[in-house]
Order: C-alpha cells, then sequence, then structure tokens
C-alpha cells in the first residue's frame, strides 16, 4: 500500500531525534555487557531487541522512506566522534535497509516495519563483521573466514531484531489505544 508522501515536518524531526536517543541509550546499556564476548554480531544480537522497540516506533510514526536514515544516520554521525567502525556499519546497514524498503513503499503495516527491522539488525551484523575484519586485521578476520559463524549471527542478529519489532508494536499498538500515535 503506497500513499502520496507528504513533507517532512518539524515534529517528525523531533520524534526522530527521541527515537534516536533511545537506540543510543540502549547501546549505552547493552555493549558493555557483551565487550568481553569475542563474537562477531554479539553486540547487535544483545542491542536489537532493546533499540529496535525505538526503531519500530519511528518507523510507525514517520511511515516513509529515509525513516530509518534520520534516525541511525544521526546516531552514526554523533558516534563517528567515538569510531569510524561503528559509523561505517551504521551507515552500510541503514543505505541497505533504505533501499530495499524503498523499494516496497516504505514502512506503512507492521509486515514492512518487521522486515525493515530484521534487515537493519541482520545487514548491520555482517556490515560490522566486514568493516571489523577490515580494520582488526588477522585477529577478526580469522572469525569473518569461518562462513558458519556469521551465518549463524546474522540469523541470530535478525532474530533479535524481530523481538523488538514484536516488542514495538506492542507500544505501538498501546500508544494508539490512548490515541497519542496515528499509524493508519
Amino acid at each position: 500500500m503506497t500513499r502520496a508522501p507528504r513533507p517532512w515536518q518539524l515534529r517528525d524531526y523531533v520524534f526522530a531525534a527521541f527515537m534516536t536517543i533511545g537506540i543510543a541509550v540502549a547501546s549505552v546499556i547493552t555493549v558493555p555487557l557483551t565487550l568481553s564476548i569475542p563474537l562477531p554480531g554479539i553486540r547487535t544480537v544483545v542491542w536489537a531487541p532493546f533499540a529496535g522497540i525505538f526503531l519500530t516506533l519511528g518507523m510507525a510514526r514517520l511511515q516513509r522512506s529515509g525513516s530509518v536514515a534520520l534516525m541511525i544516520g544521526v546516531l552514526a554521525l554523533i558516534l563517528s566522534r567515538v569510531s569510524w567502525i561503528i559509523t561505517a556499519f551504521l551507515v552500510i546497514a541503514l543505505l541497505t535497509t533504505e533501499l530495499v524498503m524503498g523499494f516496497r513503499g516504505g514502512f506503512y503495516g507492521s509486515v514492512n516495519r518487521l522486515l525493515g527491522n530484521v534487515l537493519f539488525f541482520s545487514s548491520a551484523t555482517v556490515a560490522g563483521a566486514i568493516v571489523g575484519a577490515y580494520a582488526a586485521g588477522d585477529v577478526f578476520a580469522a572469525w569473518v573466514g569461518q562462513v558458519w559463524v556469521l551465518i549463524l549471527m546474522t540469523a541470530v542478529s535478525g532474530l533479535s531484531g524481530g523481538l523488538g519489532w514484536w516488542l514495538g508494536e506492542r507500544v505501538v499498538k498501546q500508544l494508539q489505544r490512548a490515541g497519542k500515535l496515528d499509524v493508519s
């Protein structure tokens, strides 16, 4: 179902900014829990259910192509001061997600939001492994060389993103019932 896009408004940017803050806070809380686990994608697996809630809310409210780019792009820009590796894999994941979802007509409907979440977190795992292997060299490249580990972690990241979507959709329904969110 495709709709005529309405122009971006200030309230869209403000809402996206708050969702970006939620995604960043989820990262600050979850990533330190996984620092000692040397497995590619583990940070994404743990981060995805929590970040997926905010990503789903943003997609539900904004409902158009560019929604993920607006939220994750700002996060990548902020994190560029911390690590170019994080910025690189976030940008690759958001471009992959936006490209695919652009062909699907945006983020209208829960199925498109599910696909957007799964695609974003799965592609973040693959992009993170590739960029990490490039930056870290032999140590990280050994993990990427074990394709079955990368495939498994990509699938688990996608499932974890699906969990975040499911939790986010529960919040969307509650906000709809309260009359605070219109996703029709």
